[in-house]
C-alpha cells in the first residue's frame, strides 16, 4: 500500500471514531517510520497531517527510543538489509478531539 492509501485510509477510521470521543479526549497512535525501496517514509508525519485534516488536534509526541532494545537483539537484515539506527525509534501520536 502506498503512503498516501495508507493515510487515507487510516484517516478515515480515524474519523469514524472522533466522534465517539468526548471533548478533551485522547487518542495515542504507535508508529514508527520506515526504510522503503531505499526511501526514508515518514509515517508519523502523514498522519500527523491526515488526522488534524480530519479534526484532531495532535497535544504531543513522544519519541519512543528503543535502541536498547535493538542493540541486545543485533543488527538486523545484515549484510543485506542493514537497518539504521533511524528505524528503532517509534512515534506516540498523543491527539485529542478539541473542546467544543
Amino acid at each position: 500500500m502506498s503512503i498516501d492509501d495508507y493515510t487515507i485510509a487510516m484517516g478515515d477510521i480515524f474519523e469514524y471514531m472522533l466522534p465517539l470521543l468526548k471533548p478533551k479526549a485522547h487518542c495515542v497512535i504507535n508508529v514508527p517510520d520506515m526504510w522503503w525501496e531505499n526511501e526514508r517514509i515518514t509515517i508519523h508525519i502523514s498522519l500527523v497531517q491526515e488526522l488534524r485534516r480530519r479534526g484532531y488536534e495532535l497535544r504531543n509526541i513522544i519519541i519512543w527510543d528503543r535502541t536498547n532494545i535493538v542493540n541486545k537483539i543485533g543488527i538486523f537484515g545484515w549484510p543485506s538489509n542493514y537497518i539504521t539506527m533511524g528505524v528503532t525509534f517509534e512515534y506516540l501520536l498523543d491527539f485529542w478531539r478539541p473542546p467544543k
